[in-house]
């Protein structure tokens, strides 16, 4: 009786488990096969994921198109007109306004309506976006292909950054971050294949764009170290620093005061109220009002004001927030030494660390950080589908299922009425959706012993 209990088990055991072709690593046919599947399910989502121009009113398009008009006519950014981003976003702004591009003339853009110029500038900014996130999908397929990565694996991968346009939304297709997210897959596509220099150059370029890519150097770095030794690493910096200092360069030469200005602005600003400092806050002070219904007097009173310095967020105001920046700054320097003090430490295979790590700097980074636009986690798609194991299927599925929706449901709508009215409704979406970064970045740090005592 017990034999044949034991057959029935091992015939379970078989019928449910994935085919033998799933668990081993991806060949070139299987590989070829889920990229082009990938790409075909990318374009179909894009189109699903793309506005009707005439819905276009306040997309950050528009301002894009006004640099990138200024520019064709020859003006100078910094110097001639206010731009919020480093230098190297500027490619995004004019390419489109380009005849090339844009299919044609974009002179005398009018946005309401929409004239012909217009959409052609539309169309140009788009397919930029599409041939990028193209980029990401080839990049990620050869990345683990060099990585071995078994099949079920890189076709999950594949799946996660071709519906990233329905999942995300808006703010994946009207914004630049796909430049910089593009450009940190190439430097980790080259640099697991032993081209350390070659990524710290791709890598200075992303920094001089949004400049995030900066704090992943240190793990290219490392990466360089460990593998190649001290003159590798060294170039490899060295690399970096030249490639996002030619960017720079030109524009400080033709503006020091304006260039600076732009570098600077990006680590201005308070607690923006999208961030997880800021919606817990909120939270907090939507709990304690219940008290005050009931005679306790009210602890704190938090509001929303602009930004300033030119930037064009909202942070919060009140009682104790100030505070609560200091400490959050304070905790994400400290976060992102101790992660990069443990990849110098690593015994395991440095490419594996090197993505691992630099996902994981990106997550904390959303995390912890005091500024998180919903744009942000379009940073995460290229990054997040590189992790092997449990601690990447995991990542992934977060993504996939909670982070990315939950931004898409957060923008626009529920963005606005939180900034005027910081509701308990919108918050714990917000909270939601903060927590599931957090949740993110926890699944890539923490050791794997923890992640396997925590599913037994």
């Amino acid at each position: 009786m017990r034999r044949a209990r034991d057959r029935t088990s091992d015939v379970g055991r078989a019928i449910l488990s994935p085919p033998a072709f799933w668990k081993r690593p991806a060949q070139p046919r299987a590989l070829i096969a889920l990229t082009v599947g990938a790409l075909v399910a990318l374009v179909i989502a894009f189109q699903m994921a793309v506005r009707p121009i005439e819905s276009l009113g306040g997309s950050d398009v528009t301002e894009y198109e006004s640099y990138g008009s200024k520019m064709l006519d020859g003006a100078v950014p910094y110097r001639d007109f206010r731009m919020e981003y480093p230098p190297g976003a500027s490619l995004m702004f004019v390419l489109p306004a380009t005849g090339v591009v844009a299919g044609g003339s974009t002179r005398g853009v009018e946005w309401s309506p929409a004239n012909a110029a217009a959409r052609r500038y539309y169309r140009g900014f788009t397919s930029l976006v599409l041939l990028q996130l193209a980029a990401i999908i080839l990049l990620t397929a050869l990345t683990l292909r060099a990585m071995h990565r078994p099949v079920w694996m890189v076709a999950l991968a594949l799946a996660v950054v071709a519906c990233s346009p329905l999942l995300i939304g808006r703010v994946l297709t009207e914004r630049f971050d796909v430049l910089p997210a593009a450009l940190s897959s190439v430097a980790l596509a080259v640099a697991v294949r032993g081209h350390h220099r070659l990524g710290g150059v791709v890598m200075g370029l992303g920094a001089a764009t949004k400049v995030y890519p900066a704090l992943l150097v240190p793990l290219l770095v490392l990466a360089a170290l460990r593998q190649r030794g001290a003159r590798e690493a060294l170039l490899a910096a060295a690399g970096a620093i030249a490639a996002a200092t030619l960017v720079i360069l030109p524009f400080a030469l033709a503006s020091p005061s304006g260039t600076w200005d732009a570098l600077r602005v990006q680590f201005r600003g308070g607690l923006q109220i999208e961030s997880l400092a800021s919606s817990v806050l909120v939270m907090t002070g939507n709990a304690v009002e219940l008290l005050t219904k009931i005679g306790f007097p009210p602890p704190f009173h938090l509001t929303t004001q602009g930004a300033g310095h030119g930037l064009n967020r909202s942070d919060l105001a009140g009682a104790g927030v100030e505070a609560t920046r200091t400490v959050m700054n304070v905790l994400l320097a400290a976060a992102l030494s101790l992660l990069w003090i443990s990849a110098a430490r690593s015994r395991h295979d440095p490419r594996e660390d090197l993505l691992r790590y630099a996902a994981a700097t990106v997550a904390i980074l959303l995390a912890l950080g005091t500024v998180l636009s919903p744009q942000y986690i379009v940073w995460l798609i290229p990054l997040v589908p590189l992790v092997g194991g449990r601690r990447g299927t995991a990542a992934m599925l977060l993504l996939l299922v909670v982070a990315a929706a939950l931004t898409k449901i957060w923008i626009p709508d529920q963005y606005f009425e939180f900034q005027d009215s910081l509701l308990a409704g919108q918050g714990s979406l917000l909270l939601a959706r903060n927590l599931a970064l957090l949740a993110i970045a926890l699944a890539l740090v923490l050791p794997a012993k923890v992640l396997k005592s925590g599913e037994s």
